[in-house]
């Protein structure tokens, strides 16, 4: 069996001008830190995602190997991409619905999330109803329309930045979120039961204070 090669990922690419011979590099990196960043807001899914596409990046140059479905999500990149050959990645688009300024970059973003918030729509869902059940419209899924989930989304995760959650407390959110037992996020966490329950009492008091202010 051949054995994985070992990638080199030098994300100073990521300031170069976009063009042809780096294009496909840019969306491999830019993808693979984008799951990353994601996992903190959709849990499993993007845990998955980012796993796959690394493991595709990192063997893709192998004989016989056949990338995976995720790959398609640096596929999708490197095509948007590919139209502004020429430019930065921190170069202005336009100014969002919100007043904020979108960059390629950020474009790019966005092109990752929605894919995965389609794909994996059922978990999304989950995360939303379950972990903000203060929100104001509590109707199911299946009878909001598509503007409607998005918002949703939004709200979600524009709470949990609010939170300001360090890297334990999004692993206790998200292992909570696929129901995993506390006994079993101890062990993950190399703590007690206890230091698990803490952990969720300090995400309850900082969801309740975000909850106040906005």
């Amino acid at each position: 069996m051949a054995k994985a090669v070992e990638v080199k990922r030098d994300f100073k690419v990521l300031k170069e001008v976009i063009s042809p011979e780096n294009v496909q590099v840019m969306a491999e990196l830019i993808t693979i830190k984008q799951t990353k960043v994601l996992i903190g807001y959709i849990g499993e899914n993007a845990i998955k995602a980012h796993d796959k596409v690394y493991y595709d990046v990192v063997r893709k140059d192998e004989l016989g190997y056949v990338l995976s479905d995720y790959y398609d999500l640096v596929q999708d990149v490197a095509v948007f991409l590919c139209e502004h050959f020429g430019e930065y990645l921190d170069d202005y688009l336009y100014t969002s619905k919100k007043g904020k300024a979108v960059t390629v970059k950020t474009e790019c973003y966005y092109i990752i999330k929605r894919e995965l918030y389609k794909r994996y729509s059922v978990g999304s869902k989950k995360f939303s109803l379950e972990i903000f059940k203060c929100m104001a419209d509590k109707r199911d899924f299946i009878e909001m329309s598509g503007e409607e989930i998005e918002e949703s989304y939004n709200r979600a995760e524009t709470i949990i930045s609010l939170m300001n959650l360090g890297e334990k407390h999004l692993i206790v959110l998200n292992a909570r979120l696929q129901g995993v037992p506390y006994t079993q996020i101890a062990a993950i966490l190399k703590c007690t039961t206890a230091g698990v329950h803490g952990f969720r009492y300090v995400m309850q008091r900082r969801y309740n204070k975000v909850m106040q202010e906005i």
